[in-house]
């Protein structure tokens, strides 16, 4: 006599089910691969910032504020200068730079328009940069890749400290020893001893101060 609890014989699929399985399954290995090759071999262009008339007065105002206008901005006429006391306040030494100001900045760079991009998050400044290699490179010769990185950013001990996180490629850490030693490493005062921008950057900035969306920027006396 059988028994009612015996379990079912399991069952047999046909060539048909067989055969479709696999070809659903050869099909998604093609889609991956094809979204892989996309994704690492043809990412997508970053999209500039562009200001409006408003916000781009605003941003000169302030770029004026840490430059000679004379170098931003065609020379003013004679006619439109009046005599007038030259006087500093303290606060005008204080400059607030957002994340959408600096982009717009790099938008007005057409060789870094579409492939450089940054955020600001509290004490981090990251960025995201298209890079083509050069056709003689090892790997991926000729292909253009995803390079982000981030920069630890305060104001310790009376001077700027600029600290690099990182660098990823395509979303993969590069180790610190493939980096020149610079992971970790505060760019300031390793670079401002051989004088030019890093120096100059550190003695012109009294604050320097990363937040969420903006950059807070005190000019030294």
């Amino acid at each position: 006599m059988t028994s009612s609890n015996a379990s079912p014989k399991p069952r047999r699929l046909g060539l048909k089910a067989v055969t479709g399985i696999v070809l659903l399954a050869m099909l998604f290995s093609v889609l991956v691969t094809l979204l892989v090759a996309r994704t690492w071999f043809f990412p997508a262009s970053i999209k500039p910032v562009s200001l409006n008339q408003q916000e781009q007065a605003v941003l000169d105002t302030k770029l004026n504020a840490m430059k000679k206008a004379e170098f931003l901005q065609e020379r003013p006429r004679s006619s439109d200068l009046a005599p007038e006391k030259y006087v500093e306040m303290p606060e005008d030494r204080v400059i607030y730079f957002s994340q959408r100001e600096l982009n717009a900045m790099v938008a007005r760079n057409p060789d870094l328009a579409d492939r450089l991009t940054f955020h600001l998050s509290d004490g981090l400044i990251s960025a995201i940069m298209l890079v083509t290699l050069p056709h003689d490179f090892p790997v991926f010769s000729g292909k253009t890749v995803r390079v982000s990185t981030g920069l630890h950013v305060d104001y310790q001990q009376g001077r700027p400290v600029v600290t690099v996180e990182g660098v990823s490629i395509m979303g993969v850490p590069v180790p610190g020893a493939w980096l020149g030693g610079i992971k970790g490493r505060d760019l300031v005062s390793f670079y401002a001893k051989d004088g030019g921008f890093w120096e100059a950057f550190s003695q012109g900035v009294r604050d320097l101060k990363v937040e969420q969306g903006q950059l807070r920027v005190e000019l030294a006396d």
